[in-house]
């Protein structure tokens, strides 16, 4: 802003740094006596990519399910945009939300999970409008024309009036991520997106996902798609047993892991 413009005041305030859009504070999670995260604490800012690694059964796709209250925490606490998710604080306790008020919570984060989980009755633009006619009440024609922008950004604009049986898996999933997107979520989390997809058809759902990225979307990834998270994620988090046992720059953590457990798990999978 020019001296004229801002009265000529030269003495700008600090720019206040924007609160993340993720937090989890020593975040803990047991089914029965199996304590499966413990007291996880991390954050993601706005805009960007963290990708969760590990082995299976280390706790990072329930840690994800958390994060929009499709698990109940055991301990800790977690708020996505400055907001607590799944509970209101009342002095210094807390209590957990009807399921109506934790489902409007959701609204406002995209989940894409392993398998693509489309209404099989409805072909793939109808899988799209769906939400943002039910859930948020918005008029047909609007939500049809979004849900053509969304096929048309993840390369299905002639797939519209195609059910999910007569799409690949490929293109379900990218029809998955339009549905999400449709919904207008200012976090998206992804379960391993591309696990249940033949080898030759990840190629096409991760470009859509590195786009997102490139767009500015705040994203959480459980993956095991190392090349993916070394270009496209700011932090990568190695989680075992439940516990996240190294966290920094992908490229960094990948190239010279400084835990052991990281090492064995890269020398596998790298």
């Amino acid at each position: 802003m020019s001296d004229t413009l801002s009265g000529g005041n030269t003495s700008a305030a600090p720019a206040t740094p924007a609160a993340p859009m993720v937090v989890a504070e020593a975040v803990s999670k047991s089914f029965g006596s199996n304590e499966v995260l413990k007291s996880i604490s991390l954050e993601v800012k706005h805009g960007e990519v963290l990708c969760l690694v590990g082995p299976s059964g280390s706790g990072k796709s329930t840690f994800l399910r958390c994060i929009n209250h499709l698990e109940v925490l055991s301990s800790g606490r977690l708020s996505v945009d400055g907001q607590l998710v799944g509970f209101r604080e009342s002095g210094d306790k807390l209590y957990e939300l009807h399921p109506k008020e934790a489902a409007k919570q959701r609204r406002d984060i995209g989940m894409v999970f392993q398998r693509f989980n489309l209404f099989p009755h409805m072909t793939a633009i109808e899988n799209i409008m769906e939400a943002p006619i039910r859930v948020k009440g918005q008029k047909k024609a609007v939500v049809e024309k979004r849900a053509r922008e969304l096929l048309d950004r993840v390369g299905l604009a002639d797939r519209a009036d195609y059910y999910p049986a007569h799409l690949s898996g490929g293109q379900q999933q990218r029809v998955a991520i339009a549905r999400a997107l449709a919904m207008d979520p200012k976090l998206m989390l992804f379960d391993e997106p591309t696990s249940a997809l033949d080898p030759e058809l990840v190629g096409e759902v991760l470009d859509v996902m590195k786009e997102l990225a490139k767009s500015g979307m705040t994203m959480i990834v459980v993956t095991h798609e190392m090349g993916f998270a070394r270009e496209v994620a700011d932090t990568l988090v190695f989680m075992d047993g439940g516990v996240v046992v190294e966290a920094g720059d992908p490229r960094e953590v990948l190239a010279n892991p400084q835990h052991q457990r990281t090492k064995a798990f890269l020398s596998k999978v790298l």
